[in-house]
């Protein structure tokens, strides 16, 4: 990789990105058989397993490689490559650290967590086979965000896809072999174990990934050393920081990263929360219907967002660390412009889309509910892109605490406007949805009237806003009509692929021709070069 590339921080976005969202895809695709294996009862056990396993492993470890990498490029950039060293080493006790406590947490809470808090005693179970899988996700992310801190996303992107691959093969294992085990422990009474030991099964493969993707980056870290011992040994007059000073640096980094991180997440499980007081009755299928169809596909292009996130910050960080405040913010002008050019087309699609692409996806359950959040909440795609990156700017430029207030803000917001939603205006799911939207919005307002206060920051997008969300409209109008149109004449999967395919040439042709994306901006993109001299075939670039 040319050193030019290296620091090409969007096309390094865009590997991570890319990685993510094949990532998500297949989880995404494994959910298809998972839930043919256990059902939506056994889906429901196991997103409320996973939302509290989520949530500790924001808290221990989730946001560790972005500020691993936002230290460690810190400190490159001032070629300090001994404190490089010992900021590794000391992230890696204080990631373990962490993993190790959050790990205890979860086994000894796991029945006040499944039966208290979430009111499903099912996901006991499955609540204590993920605790070993945040001690090791604590040092995986270390070792994420040492390669990240060098200006290079592959590692990490190789490890996600190693880790979803590994994930998918071994829950399908398990999970089919304890779901029959519960089957049989049930007897026709119920599927309590069934859906317990399903949901149990599943969580295997989150363990086996996680502990693939560790193996693997400890491999590259291996042939990667020699370089790294190289630059130290030539770096010999470097003066190296106290320990008890980089052991400040990590925790005071880690820490508020890792609290905006948990923060930013603990929405999803203060809406279970709520919503579990609202329904008198057993509610594991319809929150299986929001966590494993609707919430999952929202996911996939928001990967897009938190790579470039990953990728931002510590370039903005090695800006700042050099006094070139100019430069951060011309890095975060361009990663925000990339984000939206994605997102808001993203959010449009899916919300035209979303009951086809359900249908598509889980043929052998009702996708009635699904298309009815989608269509409510597919804007959350752009509103958290846009809330997941602020935060990564404003964590860059060393605001760390800043976005930890305006998520609190926003988490004082929603909850009563969740209440009025479930409790006064009746709308039950939708209403979980609504908010899910509300308190990403919230999040991105504060966040971007943040970064206009303290950093006299203003986004540059007169020209590109209005262009954007033109061509977005334009092509979910084209995709609603086209599909209904050919979905008369042939079946969903063809009539989906199809207008699927029209809507990207649609988008792709009008943000050329309206001048939504210039010819540099191009040039700064994946493949850029390529799409260049395609539109200047076609005519369609403006000069």
């Amino acid at each position: 990789m040319t050193e030019q590339r290296k620091n090409n921080f969007i096309i390094q976005g865009s590997i991570l990105a890319i990685a993510g969202i094949v990532s998500r895809i297949i989880g995404m695709l494994f959910r298809i058989p998972m839930l043919s294996i256990i059902g939506e009862d056994g889906m429901g056990v196991y997103s409320t397993a996973y939302s509290v396993y989520n949530i500790l492993l924001m808290i221990s470890a989730y946001s560790l490689p972005q500020a691993v990498s936002k230290l460690i490029s810190a400190k490159n950039a001032q070629k300090q490559y001994r404190n490089v060293r010992q900021i590794f080493w000391m992230s890696l006790f204080f990631g373990a650290f962490l993993g190790f406590i959050a790990a205890v947490v979860m086994t000894a809470g796991a029945e006040f967590f499944a039966g208290k808090v979430m009111k499903m005693p099912e996901a006991v179970y499955a609540i204590r086979s993920l605790a070993p899988t945040v001690f090791i996700m604590g040092v995986l992310g270390v070792m994420r965000g040492f390669f990240q801190g060098h200006g290079t996303m592959v590692p990490t992107a190789v490890s996600q896809i190693l880790e979803q691959v590994l994930h998918v093969a071994i829950s399908l294992l398990a999970g089919y072999a304890l779901f029959q085990k519960g089957v049989a422990q049930d007897a026709g009474n119920g599927n309590y174990f069934a859906s317990a030991y399903g949901a149990q099964g599943a969580t295997y493969g989150v363990l086996a990934g996680a502990a693939a993707a560790l193996l693997f980056l400890i491999f590259i870290y291996i042939l990667f050393r020699k370089t790294f011992v190289t630059r130290i040994r030539k770096n010999r007059d470097e003066v190296l920081d106290a320990p008890s000073k980089t052991l400040k640096a990590i925790v005071f980094t880690a820490f508020p990263v890792l609290l905006s991180a948990a923060l930013s997440n603990l929405g999803t499980l203060l809406d279970q929360t709520v919503y579990a007081q609202y329904v008198v009755s057993d509610y594991r299928a319809i929150w299986g219907v929001y966590s494993s169809k609707y919430m999952v596909l929202i996911n996939v292009p928001i990967a897009i967002a938190t790579a470039m996130s990953s990728s931002t910050m510590p370039m903005i960080s090695g800006h700042v660390a050099r006094g070139e405040h100019e430069a951060a913010r011309e890095k975060a002008n361009a990663a925000f412009r990339f984000i939206l050019l994605i997102a808001l087309p993203a959010s449009a699609g899916l919300g035209v889309l979303g009951k086809p692409c359900f249908d598509l996806l889980f043929r052998s359950t009702d996708n009635t509910l699904a298309g009815q959040m989608m269509m409510y909440g597919s804007s959350a795609v752009l509103t958290f892109c846009f809330s997941t990156l602020s935060v990564g700017v404003l964590q860059g430029n060393n605001n760390f605490w800043v976005p930890i207030w305006n998520t609190l803000k926003a988490l004082a917001l929603h909850l009563p406007l969740l209440a009025f939603g479930l409790w006064v205006l009746e709308w039950d799911i939708i209403g979980v949805v609504v908010n899910h939207v509300l308190l990403s919005l919230m999040i991105c307002v504060l966040n971007l009237l943040s970064l206009r206060d303290k950093l006299n920051y203003r986004m540059e997008f007169k020209r590109i806003i209005p262009r954007v969300v033109f061509c977005s409209v334009f092509m979910g109008a084209v995709s609603f009509f086209l599909y209904r149109l050919l979905r008369g004449h042939m079946g969903n999967t063809l009539s989906l692929l199809l207008t699927i395919a029209a809507a990207v040439i649609v988008y792709f042709v009008s943000i050329l021709l309206t001048g939504a994306v210039t010819r540099a901006e191009l040039e700064d993109m994946p493949q850029g070069r390529k799409i260049i001299r395609v539109a200047d075939k076609l005519h369609l670039l403006h000069k």
